[in-house]
């Protein structure tokens, strides 16, 4: 009797004990979830840190002092891609919001929503006089294919100001699942550079030298429209005209830029003494300059008349320029066996011409291997008849080579015998090589003039022009080819083709676009700007076909999977309970 009473006693006590426990845990849960609604506390577990915004997106969205509003058209019925584009964009708005949720606000709206075919093409219609453009997309449901308009961009507005921004970066009207992942990579760049566009008042201003035979409008089209997101970019001419990249300083001592950067695009005409001083004297009030020249006259054009050409010094006169600033722009060709392909007809066999694929040495690809923030994760550069460049003394300046030939190159001195016949020799180029010659040098400092002690013209007539002999603090960037900046034009279609453009792979595989945006942000000190844009994120992607395939497995795979395991786990728990408490 005494037993049953001590078991009885014993077994309410152990109730009374789990009782006590179980109300201990749902105590501490309670007081975390209380704690926890005032501390604010985030993990990103992900590799690349998706979720995380870089430093300078941070600063930009903590900054803003007004609402920024987004409207963004990725909604609706969307292929797999696209939706992955959809909720990526959720995400980095999402994650925006938590630094600055007073003035972030977004909104995703599906522009084909209405039934009434009229009212969406006059949504249509809107969207596309704001700046956006569509793209036909193919959307398979059970096997049947239907066709699908879709913005895939947003609007950003600040203020009474709105801008456009295409988040799917693509010329081509169906995107694919590797264009989805380079825009979800640009992705944040995108917006904020949205969001800059919209927020400043001043843009810098950026121009195209021309009138001395460089690179036509079209030929640079594709950078100009991608400098256009960011800053004013007109074309000049110089002509011997003193006010045409500067104006006087109202009682002061010397002329203040009118632009704040110069790029000169493959000049092929000897520039005039007068334009040359007009160009000294921008650099030395701190203007920046893109010099993107050729030292050897080569075209590949000459050579579809005869089997071979004779490739000579490029007479543009700028030699003594940028030879005072630090840097010489060799005349020669540099051969590389890292290098673009070129498509030749071989000999007849039998009846028929064959059309083959070769190394074509006279373009080399050079694969960036500095950490410069301009080349740092930026696709090989393609470039054309490329020579190589020294670095000469220059009293404060520092300098920087960006990109070189391969180990595998060799350089070719004037004159220079350019012929097709090269693709069939073997030029033993990892026998006897000059390895790693300059391609692009940056040149930071405050330059002297390249007219110092040269110009004999009395001290009065100097101050009257605001001459400067020691220039401010700036930065050049030299390549030894004019054609980098060059996209490839379709003359009877009347269309440019995106920089980078390979026409042979039929896709975007070369980074001279980012190449030279990275170099006008770094020279125009939006150091910020290149960091967000070297960010890589990974599409891990579904496989299409299998998707298709399995379809039916996949869904019910899914959808039990977890269930089962979740009872599977419930039994096994109860199972070892009851175990341990029948043993006690």
């Amino acid at each position: 009797m005494k037993g049953l009473l001590s078991g009885s006693g014993g077994t309410r006590g152990g109730r009374a004990g789990d009782l006590l426990e179980l109300g201990a845990g749902i105590g501490i849960v309670l007081l975390v979830l209380f704690i926890g609604s005032f501390v604010r506390l985030r993990a990103d577990l992900t590799s690349e840190k998706r979720y995380t915004l870089t430093d300078a997106t941070r600063e930009m969205v903590v900054g803003l002092d007004d609402v920024v509003y987004v409207r963004v058209y990725l909604h609706g019925a969307l292929p797999a891609d696209l939706r992955q584009l959809s909720q990526a964009t959720r995400d980095l708005l999402d994650e925006m919001r938590v630094w600055n949720p007073e003035h972030i606000q977004y909104t995703f709206i599906d522009p084909s929503a209405s039934e009434d075919e009229r009212t969406r093409n006059e949504v249509y219609d809107d969207l596309q006089k704001q700046g956006l453009r569509y793209s036909s997309i193919r959307l398979r449901d059970k096997g049947a294919f239907t066709e699908r308009i879709v913005f895939p961009g947003a609007l950003v507005t600040y203020r009474d100001k709105t801008v456009p921004v295409q988040l799917l970066k693509t010329q081509l009207r169906t995107p694919d699942a590797e264009i989805v992942n380079r825009s979800i990579n640009n992705l944040e760049y995108e917006l904020a550079s949205a969001f800059r566009q919209a927020s400043t008042l001043h843009k810098p201003r950026i121009a195209f030298l021309e009138g001395n035979g460089e690179l036509p409008e079209l030929y640079v089209m594709d950078v100009t429209n991608a400098l256009k997101e960011t800053y004013e970019v007109d074309r000049v001419r110089i002509n011997g005209k003193i006010d045409a990249l500067s104006k006087p300083l109202e009682g002061g001592n010397y002329r203040v830029n009118s632009y704040d950067a110069l790029v000169v695009a493959k000049p092929e005409k000897p520039f005039d003494g007068r334009d040359k001083y007009v160009i000294d004297q921008f650099v030395m009030n701190g203007g920046k300059v893109l010099w993107l020249v050729d030292g050897m006259n080569a075209h590949l054009d000459s050579l579809r008349k005869n089997q071979f050409s004779i490739a000579t010094p490029m007479e543009h006169g700028l030699d003594d320029l940028l030879f005072a600033y630090g840097v010489r722009v060799n005349k020669d060709l540099v051969l590389d066996k890292s290098c673009a392909p070129i498509e030749i007809w071989t000999q007849p066999y039998g009846n028929q011409r064959k059309l083959e694929r070769f190394p074509w040495y006279f373009e080399p690809v050079s694969i960036p291997e500095s950490t410069h923030p301009i080349v740092s994760n930026i696709d090989p550069v393609h470039l054309r008849f490329a020579s190589s460049l020294d670095t000469v003394a220059a009293e404060g300046i520092r300098k920087t080579v960006l990109l070189t030939s391969s180990p595998y190159s060799r350089i070719m001195r004037n004159p220079v015998r350019v012929s097709l016949n090269i693709v069939e020799m073997d030029l033993g180029l990892d026998r006897n090589a000059t390895p790693y010659q300059p391609f692009a040098v940056l040149l930071e400092g405050a330059f002297t003039s390249a007219y110092a002690d040269r110009l004999l013209v009395a001290p009065d007539t100097l101050r009257l022009w605001g001459y400067r002999e020691q220039g401010k603090r700036t930065a050049q960037l030299v390549v030894g080819d004019g054609e980098v900046i060059a996209n490839r034009v379709d003359h009877e279609k009347g269309m440019y083709y995106m920089l980078g453009y390979d026409r042979y792979a039929n896709a975007k595989i070369y980074g001279n676009r980012e190449f030279l945006v990275n170099a006008m942000n770094y020279l125009l000190d939006d150091h910020s700007l290149i960091s967000i844009r070297s960010r890589a994120i990974t599409l891990r992607q579904l496989d299409p076909e299998r998707t298709v395939l399995e379809r039916a497995y996949l869904q019910a795979f899914n959808t039990a999977a977890p269930v089962l395991v979740s009872v599977l786990a419930g039994l096994l728990f109860h199972y070892f309970r009851r175990r341990r408490y029948s043993q006690a």
